[in-house]
């Protein structure tokens, strides 16, 4: 009983999609509408997607390899995003001191935020899997046996996926908690580990050839690769005890071992992780340079960024994606990525100068540092609210901080490509604005939806990263502005060329960031105010 009540009373909080606060006289409407529309919007989109895939399966009898391909999906997101989510959900929650002072097993505690975890996982797939099994409902007309079924996988699929992500995170938490730099260390193992699971997705298409040259039929070929799909699939056709029962037990059998095997050590690396370097202090004499207040606001920015692995990992993959596409671009040559793009039949109508405009502005539309800054100073914004500071001033220093940090990429990235491609000095400077303007509004925006949807009371950093309302509105919003671009530069680049087009859009961005940023000042400091835990 003691346990079910630990166990709801964690359930209660930071587990919804999109969490968001409201006034305290907002009406019940107020606050489940939004979160309902978002999810809705999200699941049609999918919706969408599963219907074209349908239309192509559907003729050729092939229904049951849409629903192969789509768990497939999440098995891999749930998987890429627990290895560096587990982190700060297994080791970095705020309950950490009280839990392990209560008369409770290391064991619980680890099975508890375990299955916190996959229920989020759980949540999260919904929105991709509850419309896929709608399409192939609509399509193929199961019977009752399918609807359990698919019931049933919507909660297992996740849990081998984040037991073994977990065990990664734990490894990388393990050897960083032995280092005197341990975010600096931890950071650097995670990006490492999802570096070699990126290579070995793209090497594993030989190995994909040989198993589909030795696979008798799709569900071979799925059960093959992981048994919990094939199983599904071989229960839709004909229900077997004996299948069903080995699911079951693929499923949990991982989970409890994980937790069994990992509870002593669990304790022990968290109690590494607490710990404080002691520096001795060789001279009792200690210089004090006065610093600017916003220079000083935005160097305690960038240290409290440097000190969240899971923000640092989840901003820098973005940040790293324009050096390593422009580099594939230059090494590789345009046909290295117009054949990502063959299908949209775009091959013949991009030069190389649009591709990597493209490259460098949807880099930075990825990169939303700000949507999370202010749900990250959690109770320490209170302190932050009485320094004898502006509020703009707060608000200018994490946009300012985005600058520092981002900035320098865009650089790095127009260097190489001017090294390898000759090009007018006129696009090299409407690049380096789009970049740097498109930075500016990216800080701007995640700055007026993290105002506008605080989670000062999270648990740890992932729930404000990858768990808030802010964040998935900041992305969704800068999503859309890259869209737009795209078919704006499209469309008028035939009609004006590539450089006046381009320089309308930098002209069209340079005015919507600064209508933002003057509607981030006037209404800014105000919610900063309001602000409190």
């Amino acid at each position: 009983m003691k346990t079910f009540s630990l166990l709801r009373a964690a359930m209660s909080q930071d587990m919804s999609l999109f969490k968001y606060k409201t006034g305290p006289n907002a009406s019940l409407a107020s606050k489940i509408i939004l979160p309902l529309f978002l999810f809705v919007v999200v699941s049609m989109s999918i919706g969408s997607l599963a219907v074209s895939v349908a239309e192509v399966l559907h003729p050729a009898g092939l229904d049951n390899l849409m629903l192969c391909l789509f768990m497939a999906f999440v098995t891999l997101l749930a998987f890429s995003e627990g290895i560096y989510k587990s982190q700060g959900v297994l080791f970095e929650c705020k309950d950490n001191d009280l839990l392990f002072s209560l008369p409770i097993k290391r064991s619980t505690i680890l099975l508890l935020r375990v299955f916190k975890l996959i229920t989020f996982e759980i949540m999260f797939n919904a929105m991709f899997l509850l419309p896929c099994f709608a399409v192939y409902a609509y399509y193929v007309h199961p019977g009752v046996n399918f609807y359990l079924l698919a019931a049933l996988m919507m909660i297992l699929i996740p849990i081998v996926p984040t037991v073994v992500s977990s065990l990664l995170g734990y490894f990388v938490k393990l050897i960083s908690s032995k280092s005197n730099k341990k975010k600096v260390v931890q950071a650097v193992l995670t990006t490492v580990v999802f570096i070699l699971v990126f290579l070995f997705s793209y090497k594993s298409k030989a190995m994909m050839n040989y198993i589909l040259k030795n696979a008798t039929s799709i569900n071979d070929l799925i059960t093959r690769i992981y048994y919990p799909i094939g199983a599904f699939i071989s229960l839709l056709d004909k229900f077997d005890i004996v299948t069903f029962i080995l699911l079951i037990l693929f499923n949990i059998v991982p989970l409890i071992l994980f937790v069994v095997i990992l509870q002593k050590s669990f304790y022990k690396t968290i109690s590494r992780l607490k710990g404080v370097d002691e520096r001795k202090v060789k001279s009792d004499k200690i210089d004090y340079k006065a610093t600017k207040p916003i220079m000083a606001l935005t160097f305690k920015e960038m240290k409290r960024y440097l000190s969240s692995t899971v923000l640092m990992f989840n901003t820098m993959f973005g940040l790293l994606m324009s050096i390593i596409f422009t580099l594939v671009l230059c090494i590789g040559g345009k046909g290295t990525l117009v054949k990502m793009l063959a299908e949209y039949g775009l091959s013949d109508k991009i030069s190389i100068e649009f591709l990597f405009y493209f490259i460098l502005f949807f880099s930075f539309v990825m990169t939303s540092i700000t949507s999370s800054s202010i749900s990250l100073e959690g109770k320490t914004i209170n302190i932050t609210k009485t320094l004898p500071v502006d509020f703009k001033t707060i608000l200018k220093s994490k946009i300012l901080n985005c600058i520092m940090l981002e900035v320098p990429f865009a650089i790095i990235s127009i260097i190489i490509f001017m090294i390898f491609y000759k090009t007018s000095l006129v696009f090299i400077l409407l690049a380096l604005a789009s970049s740097i303007f498109t930075i500016i509004f990216c800080a701007v925006t995640g700055l007026i939806f993290n105002l506008k949807y605080p989670k000062l009371d999270a648990l740890n950093d992932t729930e404000v990263v990858k768990q808030s309302m802010s964040t998935f509105a900041s992305v969704m919003t800068n999503m859309f502005v890259f869209m737009g671009s795209i078919m704006f530069i499209i469309f008028f680049s035939d009609k004006l060329g590539t450089l006046l087009s381009l320089s309308i859009h930098v002209g069209v961005l340079v005015l919507i960031t600064l209508i933002s940023y003057i509607y981030l000042m006037i209404k800014g400091p105000i919610k900063y105010m309001k602000l409190n835990v």
